[in-house]
């Protein structure tokens, strides 16, 4: 009858392994899966953050060249076509030096 109860504890132990391998197994694929997804996220957001830095690019480039737009107009309208300014103003877009 021992032998019966020895029997049966072998093949539970037996069962209890092959249950941990295979848990060990499908946690390792899990892991590679979520691996994967990580990187297409990663490569994703990379495109994103690639087309908002060539957006922020452009929309600075636009606003430079409608700063200097806007200078223009502010001296063509004063009169005699110069500033009002009496010295030149370092933060005007259209200063030179």
């Amino acid at each position: 009858m021992s032998d019966v109860f020895l029997g049966v504890i072998a093949v539970s132990v037996l069962v209890m392994a092959v249950i941990q391998v295979a848990g060990i197994i499908l946690a390792a694929r899990a892991a590679r899966r979520v691996e994967r997804i990580a990187d297409r996220v990663e490569q994703g957001i990379d495109k994103v953050f690639a087309g908002l830095h060539g957006l922020t690019e452009d929309a600075a480039r636009a606003a430079s060249v409608f700063s200097g737009i806007l200078g223009i107009f502010r001296k063509s309208r004063s009169p005699g076509g110069k500033d009002d300014k009496a010295a030149a103003d370092p933060d005007d877009p259209m200063f030179i030096g």
